[in-house]
């Protein structure tokens, strides 16, 4: 038997993998025969190079036992077993050397079972241990700054490793309820002296006819009390800014204003035209995960998709985007089966990744960390808004024409610097490379200011201006055509003479997942 000196000159011991593929490690079986009744004792697992112990200690390697824990272990006999158990599986690379390393701060009290060639064998003066069993020796500390080899000496352990049953399994991974979001101060409005609340709730990912749910309105707020205001609500209408609610037979706003103050949250959900699986995983040399999805539709502010159903992704590639054809989401708690009144009563879970583990022999296993895994969604925020159409637009819960001088309704839109000019012009080229595809469109706006003249160009409205050439759809994702605009007239010159101009272009779709784009944007001011 040796003894354990203090932390600072701690025992080891060497092992080999000898699996070619590695192994999972899943607890250390130590034998004392003398414990301390007063300080703990602790392992952990580093790795080992030209044969000795390193400082490198693996992830999650060290455990810790008390003096409590310890009373009882120590054994006259080295029968008694003291299981070190990791709180997960570590693996080891196959065909390598590691140590173990057991270390305390109690002086000279713990003592560790160990042999030595040509000692006799415990209990018996008649046999000798004459060879190692395993590869690996004792090592001692000196000072805890180098080991020395006791090349003859080992400790008494257990080495367990996980043992896989099968070659195949299946792991499932649901969605997590999204968290209420903090809405901004007075969230709330009203338009009209009636039971049409507004909400100020940008990127809720709801449906028409979905619930929200809210919390933390204090009082009475406009006329409506804290009771009806938290709780669940059907929502009657949206557009990309928030929704609107009808409240109860008994409630009614008493003006025409924002209110309800701050505190306020909301449910929220997480609607999706891109998601990436991200998972950290390990997989040894012989091992292998495939993924595949189920996902729950939506709906795109001015589209016909139908919201509330389930579509499959049969295969997913972890850390790369994924892009749907239609929009889908994430529901909230209220909106899932079998919540209260849920408007999508067959969705028990509106997201589910299933992964499929494969290994070929009983020594490792592909591995998820559930702690770190998550779903990165991307929404594409554009609608077709219109003032009352509703065949293959949406109505917005404000309609500002996108002319307008400081606002507009459209949720995509790109709105340059004014350029200023040193000498005036009376026309503009406008060109850039454009992708669009069936349902989705580009607007060109623009606005000058008259040369000579001292007015703030940002007060001034937007005026629409035509293509000069139609251009066909795009049918694929890497295509794109040349869009001109020629302001101004066939010559760019009509316009009366300005020294400043700015462009607005606004994005349209039917569909959130197929979105025009703009690249390689230039204008030419023509004189």
């Amino acid at each position: 038997m040796v003894q354990i000196k203090t932390s600072n000159e701690p025992l080891a011991q060497t092992f080999a993998v000898g699996e070619n593929s590695g192994v999972f490690i899943t607890k250390l079986g130590l034998f004392f025969s003398a414990v301390s009744s007063s300080l703990p004792v602790s392992i952990e697992i580093r790795t080992a190079f030209l044969g000795a112990p390193t400082r490198e200690i693996l992830p999650g390697s060290s455990v810790t036992k008390t003096f409590s824990e310890m009373s009882g272990q120590a054994s006259a006999t080295a029968a008694t077993e003291t299981v070190f158990q990791f709180d997960e599986p570590l693996y080891l690379h196959g065909g390598k050397t590691y140590a173990f390393v057991i270390k305390t701060n109690a002086t000279n009290e713990y003592k560790v079972w160990t042999s030595r060639i040509g000692d006799y064998e415990l209990g018996t003066t008649q046999r000798r241990v004459v060879r190692q069993i395993e590869p690996g020796v004792m090592f001692k500390s000196q000072g805890g700054l180098s080991y020395g080899a006791e090349a003859e000496s080992d400790i008494k352990f257990k080495l367990y490793r996980a043992k896989f049953t099968t070659n195949t399994g299946i792991a499932t991974l649901h969605d997590n309820v999204p968290p209420r979001r903090l809405l901004g101060t007075n969230p709330f409005y009203a338009k009209a002296v009636d039971k049409n609340l507004y909400v100020t709730h940008p990127n809720h990912g709801f449906q028409v006819g979905d619930r929200v749910h809210f919390q933390g309105v204090s009082g009475t707020v406009n006329g409506i009390t804290a009771v009806e205001l938290n709780t669940t609500h059907a929502i009657t209408h949206i557009d990309g800014t928030g929704y609107r609610i009808t409240l109860s037979s008994s409630a009614n706003q008493t003006a025409a204003v924002a209110y309800g103050g701050t505190g306020i949250q909301a449910t929220q959900q997480y609607k999706m035209d891109i998601a990436q699986l991200q998972l950290q995983t390990f997989t040894p040399d012989i091992t292998n995960i495939t993924y595949s999805g189920k996902f729950t539709t939506s709906k795109s502010f001015a589209g016909t998709e139908t919201a509330g159903t389930l579509s499959t992704v049969g295969t997913l590639i972890n850390g790369k985007d994924h892009y749907f054809d239609n929009p889908h989401v994430v529901l909230s708690d209220s909106n899932e089966a079998p919540g209260t009144n849920s408007p999508y009563p067959a969705i028990q879970q509106s997201t589910k990744i299933t992964a499929v583990l494969r290994g070929i022999n009983d020594e490792v296993s592909p591995v998820i960390d559930t702690q770190r895994a998550q779903l990165l969604t991307i929404n594409n925020l554009i609608d077709n808004p219109h003032i009352s159409a509703t065949t293959g637009f949406n109505v917005p819960l404000t309609f500002v024409a996108d002319s307008d001088a400081v606002e507009g309704s459209a949720l995509a839109a790109h709105i340059t610097r004014p350029v200023k000019l040193v000498n005036g012009a009376t026309g503009i080229k406008v060109l850039f490379g454009g992708h669009r595809e069936v349902g989705a469109d580009f607007d060109l706006y623009f606005r000058t200011t008259r040369t000579g003249t001292d007015s703030d160009i940002t007060e001034h409205p937007f005026t629409l201006q035509t293509v000069d050439n139609e251009i066909p759809n795009d049918t694929n994702k890497e295509m794109f055509h040349e869009y001109q605009y020629t302001i101004g007239g066939d010559f760019a010159k009509d316009l009366p003479e300005f020294d400043q101009y700015q462009l607005k272009l606004i994005m349209r779709s039917t569909n959130s997942s197929n979105v025009p784009r703009i690249k390689d944007l230039r204008t030419i001011a023509v004189a």
